[in-house]
């Protein structure tokens, strides 16, 4: 969420279950006055790896593409 400057829409209490998945919403407004959603969905494996997928929405396709690149530039850090 820092890295994309994303509020979540999920509610925090259901962020700690324990069961391993999560799947939130993230939302975000660009400096133009552009909203883009965030539909996040992970896993952590048995192994302790994590894996899963991002889709983001938006109406225009710059804020998505711009979206797209800041969180593959912050998996790549880690």
């Amino acid at each position: 969420m820092k890295a994309t400057n994303t509020n979540c829409l999920l509610n925090a209490k259901a962020m700690g279950d324990g069961s391993g998945f999560l799947a939130a919403n993230l939302y975000t407004k660009s400096i133009f006055q552009e909203d883009a959603l965030m539909n996040l969905c992970i896993e952590k494996t048995e192994k302790g790896s994590v894996g899963g997928h991002v889709r983001i929405r938006s109406k225009t396709q710059g804020i998505a593409l711009s979206l797209g690149d800041k969180i593959s530039s912050t998996q790549k850090a880690f």
